[in-house]
């Protein structure tokens, strides 16, 4: 054999050794009985775990106040506007019909009171406040609302307003209605952007199992039967119904570190279209508990680990360490092995430390990739000797 197949042999036999082979037994059959639609991904790795029809177009109520809250933290976040603003309740907002927060005119609520009031009771009149208070008008809102859809990918979402309700034509009320419009896959989409880029800010809100402001008198329970006491590990995120949308739920949970998860981590669901708030909790408890009992987390690849070395034109004096440029966890299911395929590129003199070589892919038996890391070089080649360089032009 000749050098460089020999040491691409010795490459493939040390990440046989580095990747694991684990075996876990999937049945997905019967998991979501009552959905139209369904979705349940792992937060770190996006993996999807179950699906159900998840592309389909859906109006989802509700769950459109995800994305104004979303807007209000980054709003926050970017100083446009402060959680303390008060904002003063005129009669459009204290008018707007539906679930509320019975906001009234003339009242004056802080930013964050209106964001708990619209997160955890659902408060129409409350996405109408935060909307105008951010957008300076709610037409603007909804423009930076469906601006943030293209940024996260959303590709199949547009929204008309910044709760959900539908919006009838009163010149004719058989036309049917102006409506946020979205997908399963799409507000998973949406549920992973806010946890990994606020998750505080997002679970202080969505974790609360009842709210109360004694200042206005009010007092209620969130809205997602999910938090109270069913699955202690569950956080949030939103419930959503009108009659043409049906029961809808976003909702997470944290899977806790234990022998079959290497680390804690968060699953991120939805569920559209059911036709009794039951079966939309039974949709969610479900998928919860299939991803929970089928899946697990497992490090594939720590940061830095050896992977093998090249010999520039199989020059001894050309040494190049190979190694992983960074720790990879993957979702693996029961009954699923982990395979890898290692790629190299050309290597060529000179060689940088940090240099990308090649790249190793994870995937499952039936070809769906989990993860992949770049192998890149631990030192530099760069200061051969005039001997070495003359061995490089004979080497050929």
């Amino acid at each position: 054999m000749k050098n460089g197949a020999k040491k691409l042999l010795i490459l493939t036999v040390i990440l046989a050794f580095l990747t694991p082979n684990y075996t876990f037994a999937i049945n997905s059959k019967g998991v979501d009985k009552f959905s139209k639609s369904s979705i349940l991904i792992d937060q770190d790795t996006g993996r999807i775990l179950y699906e159900k029809d998840p592309d389909a177009k859906r109006p989802l109520a509700s769950l459109s106040k995800m994305m104004t809250f979303l807007l209000a933290i980054e709003a926050i976040e970017k100083g446009e506007v402060k959680e303390t603003d008060i904002i003063t309740i005129d009669k459009a907002i204290a008018s707007v019909r539906g679930s509320s927060y019975h906001l009234k005119e003339g009242e004056k609520v802080p930013l964050i009171e209106l964001m708990r009031g619209l997160m955890i009771v659902s408060g129409n009149d409350a996405a109408v406040a935060i909307s105008r208070h951010i957008g300076k008008d709610q037409e603007d809102f909804v423009a930076r609302m469906n601006a943030k859809c293209k940024e996260i990918g959303m590709i199949n979402t547009s929204f008309v307003n910044p709760h959900g309700l539908p919006i009838y034509d009163l010149q004719d009320p058989t036309k049917p209605p102006k409506e946020n419009i979205s997908t399963a896959r799409d507000i998973s989409k949406l549920g992973k952007y806010m946890f990994d880029n606020y998750e505080k800010q997002v679970v202080s809100i969505t974790n609360m199992e009842i709210y109360s402001n004694p200042q206005r008198g009010f007092t209620k329970n969130n809205t997602n039967a999910a938090l109270m006491g069913i699955l202690p590990e569950v956080d949030g995120i939103k419930t959503g119904y009108t009659g043409n949308a049906g029961y809808c739920l976003s909702f997470s949970m944290m899977v806790k570190e234990d022998e079959q998860n290497e680390k804690q981590h968060r699953l991120i669901g939805v569920t559209l279209g059911a036709n009794h708030k039951n079966k939309r909790l039974s949709a969610a408890l479900g998928m919860l508990k299939y991803g929970k009992e089928n899946f697990g987390i497992k490090k594939v690849m720590e940061q830095d680990r050896l992977i093998g070395k090249k010999y520039i034109k199989g020059i001894e004096e050309l040494e190049v360490k190979l190694v992983a440029d960074k720790e990879l966890y993957a979702v693996i299911g029961k009954e699923e092995n982990l395979n890898s395929q290692i790629t190299f590129k050309e290597v060529s003199y000179p060689v940088k430390k940090g240099d990308v070589l090649g790249v190793i892919k994870y995937y499952t038996n039936n070809g769906e990739i989990l993860g992949s890391v770049n192998i890149v070089s631990a030192n530099d080649v760069d200061s051969a000797t005039f001997k070495t360089k003359i061995k490089m032009i004979f080497a050929d």
